[in-house]
């Protein structure tokens, strides 16, 4: 019995030696740079559907759309969203890059690994002109019991944050139905229960 308790404990150990790896901190957000919120929003416009340029996001870029979406960005508690009954995110972040696909964990502000599968945002949408985008992020809800209505109204938010971040920083965004949800569901191991309510695509053209 202590055998088997001392291998369970090295087991626990040996998993979160490994997530700890595979966690990217992202540097902190860029809160005040780029044109003020109108203008962003006078601006704002979705990504043509025409082939996006090869450039990766960088570390910073990421890390202020991500905070956009859904950071945390007062205490002691509150996100740049707005979450029902003041709740956590309910509906997650998951990013695929052309070097896998992670978790975006808003109390770590970081990058869990998902997926070590390469060009993983081109597999995961259908449409050409999206297989180039360098960025792919997918909304999912948790699954929660009466909380659907409330996930895409979530959704709805997140997204629009991504829009204007995206505009401030010189970027591009575009909300697409087009994507391969077999593909992200296997790649991602996402639950039975999570449901995808919504994918963008983010890069520059």
């Amino acid at each position: 019995m202590k055998k088997l308790v001392l291998l369970t404990a090295a087991l626990i150990l040996a998993a979160s030696s490994a997530a700890f790896a595979a966690s990217v901190l992202l540097p902190e957000p860029d809160r005040g740079g780029g044109p003020s919120v109108l203008e962003a929003i006078a601006l704002r416009a979705s990504a043509e559907q025409k082939i996006f340029a090869k450039d990766e996001l960088t570390q910073e870029e990421l890390s202020t759309i991500l905070w956009a979406a859904s950071g945390k960005n007062r205490e002691p508690k509150g996100w740049t969203v707005p979450m029902a009954m003041g709740r956590e995110p309910y509906v997650s972040i998951y990013v695929l890059l052309r070097k896998g696909g992670f978790l975006y964990s808003w109390e770590k502000h970081a990058l869990i690994e998902q997926s070590d599968e390469k060009r993983l945002p081109s597999g995961a949408v259908t449409q050409d002109f999206a297989k180039t985008a360098p960025c792919v992020l997918v909304f999912v809800s948790s699954g929660m019991m009466n909380m659907e209505n409330f996930s895409y109204i979530a959704t709805g938010a997140m997204s629009q944050n991504v829009y204007l971040a995206a505009q401030a920083l010189g970027l591009k965004a575009r909300f697409v139905e087009s994507f391969n949800r077999l593909k992200i569901e296997s790649s991602l191991n996402l639950s039975p229960v999570a449901k995808i309510t919504g994918v963008m695509l983010v890069g520059r053209q």
